[in-house]
């Protein structure tokens, strides 16, 4: 073969070659032995976010990684330099930020002498399958929180409802040796069970964190109806939790009944006054009824006040009722959190 014909091919084969280069949608740079960059094809500018290779200045290969990257990069690029191939999965974002993951390929160019002259870059963009697995994965974990919620809640939910029907066995245990008949019995029952009902919403199963004390409060004297004639004074810092709620609606609950029938709130011109101090986990709840005119204390202890040191006391203090001139005051107790 002449030399001519050998120039020819040569010729031809480099437009062949330039020809793949620029329609392939790989991008692929031809890097010499100390990184620096010596042709990118033109989809891989395109996709790079560069018009020619002439925007691309003084930048190396290393440096379209990130830093964190740059480890494994130059791992592969080290490998190639000694003559082995190498891949790696790896993101860089283009010029413009655009996020892009590239499965890359390293491979040593080797001259007639057998040395490594150049390193073959190829990147093959892809970033939706990573994104498409990152979605995946991102549900499955989302599925997997959903399941250990669930599970965490039913087990919650299974709890509770071993509490409620201890607090309401002990409510009616109660209420039976208090009671004047069946049907006051009933009727107690009944006005029990709607204070444990409205406690519910409260409770903090639904809840990021228990509710602050104050809340507690306002919100279970709203839901009772007879809130708006009962003023809400100071209260200490503090949350409750969800024995103290349960706690705190049944004997509100009762305070409000008894007043309805023979105190502050039987009379139009009546009030009562709610306070709260607290001294370490234990919280006193101060009620403090003015029925508008001089009120006789009752001569015998009833049901309802035998029945509120049972529910208004804990293991270091015991409820107490007082009377003055206008109406009784109340102290009565449940444990605060932190």
């Amino acid at each position: 073969m002449t030399d001519l014909f050998m120039t020819e091919f040569a010729d031809q084969a480099n437009d062949i070659l330039r020809g793949i280069l620029d329609q392939t949608v790989e991008c692929i740079m031809l890097v010499n032995l100390e990184g620096e960059l010596e042709y990118i094809n033109p989809n891989g500018l395109s996709v790079l976010g560069f018009d020619d290779l002439a925007d691309i200045g003084d930048r190396r290969w290393i440096d379209f990684w990130p830093v964190e990257r740059r480890v494994q990069a130059l791992d592969a690029f080290d490998r190639a330099r000694r003559g082995q191939q190498d891949r790696f999965e790896g993101y860089s974002p283009d010029r413009h930020q655009a996020p892009h993951w590239w499965d890359v390929s390293v491979s040593p160019i080797v001259g007639k002498d057998g040395a490594v002259t150049h390193i073959l870059s190829t990147m093959r963009d892809v970033t939706m399958g990573v994104q498409e697995r990152l979605g995946e994965r991102m549900k499955r974990e989302e599925a997997e929180r959903f399941a250990k919620r669930s599970d965490s809640v039913a087990r919650e939910m299974r709890h509770r409802l071993k509490n409620q029907l201890a607090v309401v066995a002990s409510v009616a245990m109660l209420l039976s040796r208090y009671s004047d008949s069946p049907a006051d019995l009933t009727e107690q029952l009944t006005v029990k069970l709607q204070a444990l009902a409205r406690a519910q919403d409260l409770l903090t199963i639904d809840r990021d964190e228990p509710p602050d004390i104050c809340v507690a409060i306002s919100q279970i004297l709203e839901a009772s109806g007879a809130g708006e004639r009962i003023e809400v004074g100071t209260m200490p810092a503090g949350k409750l939790g969800d024995d103290a709620i349960q706690q705190l609606a049944l004997v509100l609950g009762e305070l409000q009944t008894n007043s309805l029938k023979y105190g502050a709130l039987f009379f139009d011109s009546g009030q009562i006054t709610l306070t709260g101090t607290r001294s370490d986990a234990e919280l006193a709840i101060h009620w403090y009824e003015d029925t508008g005119r001089k009120i006789d204390p009752p001569e015998v202890e009833g049901s309802g006040f035998k029945l509120l040191q049972r529910l208004g006391s804990t293991a270091g203090s015991r409820a107490r009722v007082q009377w003055h001139t206008r109406g009784p005051k109340i102290d009565f107790y449940v444990r605060a959190l932190d």
